[in-house]
C-alpha cells in the first residue's frame, strides 16, 4: 500500500467529522462566532431539527469580502496570532476549523457585512467548494444558512436524531449557554414557531431564573484564586443523568467529570447514587490554568490543577445546600415521599409502610438510620398515617417444622428463615445448607413476572390518580419521554406533555400506585435509546417493565417481617425464571455445611 497526500475536499470532511456531529455542534460553532464578534442578539431558525435547513443571523461587526472568503479556509481564525496566544484565550473559538469543517459537508450561504462596509458579501458554497460570490444589500453583521447537512456523507447523516430530538438539543445548549452572556438576546424558531426567546438580563441570576422553572439554592466561594458561583437545585429535584447541570468555565459551556464529581460531592448524602442535581455552576480562573484545547468541538476543557477545582466547587455547593440540611425536622418535599396519596389498588404485593419509611429515613445520614427507624415517634407517624393492608403480602403461611428439599428441585418455601442482614439479605437454611436470598431481586423478578403476564392477559390497567402530578424535565428529556409515548401507554403509564420541560401524570400501572412515579419517568426519560427501537419495541417496553418492577419492590434498608418473608417465598416458587431478577443478577445463593465449616476450619 502506497503512502500519498489526501486531497484537501477528503481533509476537510475528515475534520468536520471530528468538529460536527450533529446540528447542534453547527448551531454551537455560529453561536460561539457570532458572540466573538461583538453581538448582542442573536437569531436561530430550524427547519425539520436542522436536518433541511439551519441558519444563525447576528448583529455583531460582520465581516468584508475578503475576510468572508478567508473564512472558510482550514485553519483561518482572527483569535490566534501565535501558540503563547492559547494559554491566555478570551474567545470562544480559535481552532480556525468550524467554518471549514461545516462546509465541507452542506450547502452554505453567508450574507454579512463589516461596519465600515456600504455593502454586504454574499458568498454560496456547497461541499466545501466556493461556487458564488456578489455583492448584496446586507444589515450590519451576519446570517449563514446551512442547508442539508452531512448531504454528501450519507452515513453520518443516518446516525442524526428525530428532527424533535435534534431540536430539543439545540435548544437546550442555546438555553444554557445563554447564562454565560446574560447580555445577549437568544431567540430560537422551529418550523416557524418561537420556541426560546429569552432576553437580555441585568444579571447571571436574573437569566438563571428564566432558563430554570424551579427555584434555585445561591453558591458562592472565592479561593486561591479560582471564583465558583452559581445556582444549583433542591435535591427533590435531582434528576437521572446530568444534563440538567450547566457548567461554565471562563464563559465557555463545558461538560467535565471534575466540576460534576465535586457538586455531587457538596450535596453529600442528599442524592442518590444515580441522581444528578441541576442548576449551573460558573468558574473563573486564570486562562494559562485551564486547556481549552484538548477537543475539536471544545466541549471539554482540561485543568491545571483539579484538585483545587474539585476542593473549591464542593465547598461552595456545601456551603449553599448547607441551610437544607441543618434543621433537624427539615420537612420532605412532597415529590420525594412515597407516603400513599393516591387510591391504593387491592390486594397489592407491597406494604407501602415499608416505603415510607424508607424515604423517610433516607433524609438523615446513613450512619444513624437503625437507632432513627426504632425512634417510637418515628413509628407512630408511620403507623397513623399509612393505611392497614401489609396483610396482603403477609399471608398466614408459617415455617415448617422440617423443611425439606422435594424431588422435582429446589422450593422457596422450604426454607426455614432466620433475619435479616446487611439491610438487604434474607439468611435461610434448609437442612445442610445455608440459603441468602437477595430480598429486592426476589421481589424486583415476581413484579415484572405480574407486569409481563398482566400484559400477555390485556390485563395491566392503569390506576388513574386523584391529583395528576406535573414532572419537570429538561427540554430534551420531555421529547425523548414522549416519543415513547407508545411505550409508556402499554406499561399503563397516562402521560401528556404539558410545556417544553414539563408534563403530567394522569395515572400509572397499579402495581406502582402506591409510589411517587416522578423519578420512574425521570430515569424513563433520561436511559439511552438506541437506534432502531420502534422495531424491537417489545425489547424496549421489557426494559421499561423491568425498571418499573424495580421501583414498585422492596430495597436494601426495607425491614421485612417473618410473615413477609415466607409471603415473598411462596410468589417466588410460583414465578418462572425466580433464580434471577430481569436484569441478570441472581436471587439466591446456597452454601453446603461443608463449605461453612471450612470458613472456620472445622474440616482439619
Amino acid at each position: 500500500m502506497k503512502i500519498k497526500v489526501l486531497p484537501d475536499t477528503v481533509i476537510n470532511q475528515i475534520a468536520a467529522g471530528e468538529v460536527v456531529e450533529r446540528p447542534a455542534s453547527v448551531v454551537r460553532e455560529l453561536v460561539d462566532n457570532a458572540i466573538d464578534a461583538g453581538a448582542t442578539d442573536v437569531f436561530v431558525a430550524l427547519e425539520a431539527g436542522g436536518h433541511t435547513r439551519l441558519k444563525v443571523r447576528d448583529n455583531g461587526s460582520g465581516m468584508t469580502r475578503d475576510e468572508a472568503i478567508l473564512a472558510f479556509e482550514r485553519h483561518a481564525t482572527s483569535k490566534v496570532s501565535a501558540i503563547e496566544d492559547l494559554v491566555r484565550l478570551s474567545t470562544l473559538g480559535f481552532r480556525g476549523e468550524a467554518l471549514a469543517s461545516i462546509a465541507a459537508v452542506s450547502k452554505v450561504k453567508l450574507r454579512t457585512r463589516a461596519r465600515d462596509q456600504e455593502v454586504g458579501s454574499e458568498l454560496t458554497i456547497r461541499g466545501g467548494k466556493l461556487v458564488d460570490v456578489q455583492s448584496c444589500s446586507w444589515n450590519e453583521g451576519s446570517e449563514i444558512e446551512i442547508e442539508h447537512l452531512f448531504f454528501n456523507t450519507p452515513a453520518r447523516r443516518k446516525f442524526l436524531k428525530s428532527p424533535r430530538a435534534e431540536m430539543a438539543k439545540i435548544r437546550t445548549w442555546l438555553a444554557h449557554s445563554s447564562l454565560a452572556r446574560p447580555d445577549v438576546r437568544y431567540r430560537l424558531v422551529s418550523d416557524g414557531d418561537e420556541i426560546l426567546n429569552v432576553p437580555v438580563a441585568i444579571s447571571v441570576q436574573e437569566r438563571a431564573r428564566a432558563v430554570f422553572p424551579a427555584d434555585l439554592i445561591p453558591v458562592y466561594l472565592e479561593e486561591s484564586g479560582v471564583r465558583v458561583e452559581g445556582m444549583v437545585g433542591h435535591p427533590g429535584q435531582a434528576l437521572g443523568d446530568a444534563s440538567g447541570l450547566v457548567i461554565l468555565v471562563n464563559g465557555r459551556l463545558v461538560s467535565d467529570k471534575v466540576v460534576l464529581r465535586a457538586v455531587r460531592e457538596g450535596y453529600d448524602s442528599m442524592l442518590k447514587d444515580r441522581e444528578f442535581p441541576t442548576g449551573y455552576i460558573a468558574i473563573q480562573l486564570r486562562p494559562e490554568d485551564v486547556d481549552v484545547n484538548v477537543h475539536p468541538q471544545k466541549s471539554e476543557v482540561r485543568f491545571r490543577h483539579p484538585s483545587q477545582i474539585f476542593a473549591v466547587v464542593s465547598g461552595a455547593v456545601l456551603a449553599g445546600v448547607r441551610a437544607i440540611k441543618r434543621p433537624l425536622g427539615v420537612p420532605i418535599p412532597t415529590d420525594r415521599v412515597s407516603m400513599p396519596r393516591h387510591v391504593v389498588p387491592r390486594g397489592e404485593a407491597v406494604s407501602p409502610s415499608v416505603y415510607a419509611a424508607r424515604e423517610l429515613f433516607q433524609v438523615e445520614h446513613n450512619a444513624a438510620r437503625s437507632a432513627y427507624c426504632e425512634s417510637p415517634v418515628v413509628t407512630g407517624k408511620i403507623a397513623e398515617t399509612l393505611p392497614r393492608y401489609g396483610e396482603a403480602f403477609a399471608t398466614s403461611l408459617e415455617p415448617r417444622n422440617a423443611p425439606v428439599f422435594e424431588s422435582q428441585g429446589f422450593r422457596f418455601s422450604n426454607l426455614r428463615y432466620i433475619g435479616q442482614a446487611l439491610e438487604c439479605y434474607l439468611v435461610c437454611e434448609c437442612n445442610d445448607e445455608l440459603v441468602v436470598v437477595d430480598m429486592h431481586a426476589a421481589h424486583e423478578r415476581v413484579n415484572y413476572n405480574k407486569i409481563r403476564r398482566a400484559r400477555a392477559e390485556r390485563d395491566l390497567v392503569t390506576q388513574k390518580l386523584l391529583i395528576p402530578e406535573t414532572v419537570r424535565l429538561t427540554c430534551e428529556h420531555v421529547v425523548y419521554l414522549m416519543e415513547q409515548r407508545d411505550v409508556l401507554e402499554a406499561l399503563a403509564f397516562d402521560v401528556t406533555q404539558q410545556s417544553d420541560d414539563s408534563v403530567v401524570v394522569h395515572g400509572v400501572p397499579g402495581v406502582v400506585a402506591h409510589l411517587n412515579c416522578t423519578a420512574l419517568l425521570k430515569e424513563f426519560a433520561s436511559e439511552p435509546v438506541v437506534a432502531g427501537w420502534r422495531e424491537r419495541i417489545e425489547e424496549r417496553i421489557d426494559h421499561m417493565a423491568a425498571r418499573v418492577a424495580c421501583h414498585a419492590s422492596v430495597r436494601s434498608g426495607d425491614a421485612l417481617s417473618r410473615h413477609e418473608a415466607y409471603a415473598l417465598f411462596a410468589q417466588l416458587d410460583e414465578t418462572e425464571l425466580a433464580g434471577a431478577c430481569p436484569h441478570g443478577r441472581p436471587v439466591v445463593a446456597q452454601f453446603s455445611r461443608d463449605a461453612v465449616e471450612r470458613w472456620f476450619g472445622r474440616d482439619r
